[in-house]
């Protein structure tokens, strides 16, 4: 009897990307001109973005109308100051991911409501005029992302099935910090119910492309403001589309075994695994 074997083998994407994509560390703050306690702790900017907001003063969902405002939410950065985080598992510049986006900042910015309490973004209220977003693989050789604001465009949302943009309560449907918004989506003049459509599952924030850049991969993002003032509440790395796997075959001894056919008896067949 000749016996024959095969293996299975499925390939998949490689990326760095972690169980934690958030910001791991803090490089190095200066808070910047009108800067004072209790917003100036640089350590609120790492880890995941804040879903609900406000505990012990207003409680209440984080949504694109109603941002994180806390102290322990958010660092600000004055005019003259700056914030420099590191990544442990390096953000990949990968033109796969959602939009071509690979990394995303997340502040305190919130439309302006033109249908109070009903939410309607009229516009945008604390975006970055003054912002300046560098990055770098290794801490010395930086370079800006250009024509991008490190506040702005597409306000935080924690969760994706609340209806109220003022809800006093917490979703049960978290949003996906990790998948930006469709850079093509227009929120401006949108009601609440199209802005949670619009964003489809994400949570916002300001996405950046690091193709411009001609790095593969960084490792430490720099944020500073030559005047005004805004906050940031997180920096995340961006979870890359799962990729089909291919099925290989290769001659070794595995889990698949053809074998000559035998007769049926009273025992069921026994598939290969």
């Amino acid at each position: 009897m000749r016996t024959t074997f095969f293996v299975f083998v499925m390939s998949s994407s490689v990326s760095a990307f972690g169980a934690d994509p958030f910001a791991d560390r803090v490089v190095e703050y200066e808070p910047g001109a009108g800067v004072t306690a209790p917003y100036n702790v640089p350590t609120m900017a790492l880890g995941s973005p804040e879903r609900f907001t406000g505990e012990g003063v207003f409680p209440s969902a984080v949504t694109p109308f109603n941002p994180p405002f806390n102290p322990d939410e958010i660092v600000s950065i004055g005019a003259g100051g700056w914030l420099t985080v590191a990544f442990d598992e390096p953000v990949v510049n990968d033109p796969l991911n959602p939009f071509g986006i690979d990394l995303l900042i997340f502040g305190n910015a919130f439309f302006i409501d033109a249908s109070y309490p009903d939410g309607v973004a009229l516009g945008l209220f604390g975006g970055s005029r003054a912002g300046r977003v560098e990055v770098s693989p290794d801490g010395n050789e930086w370079r800006d992302i250009f024509g991008v604001q490190p506040v702005g465009m597409f306000p935080n949302m924690g969760y994706a099935d609340i209806t109220d943009p003022y809800s006093l309560v917490a979703g049960a449907l978290p949003t996906d910090f990790t998948k930006p918004v469709n850079p093509a989506f227009d929120p401006f003049g949108k009601t609440y119910a199209e802005l949670v459509s619009g964003y489809a599952g994400s949570g916002g924030g300001v996405g950046i492309d690091l193709a411009s850049t001609g790095f593969a991969a960084i490792s430490y993002v720099r944020i500073s403001n030559a005047g005004g003032m805004f906050s940031i509440d997180a920096i995340s790395d961006v979870a890359p589309v799962p990729t089909p796997g291919v099925p290989l075959m290769l001659g070794c001894a595995g889990a698949l075994m053809a074998r000559r056919r035998r007769p049926y008896r009273d025992s069921p067949r026994r598939e290969g695994r």
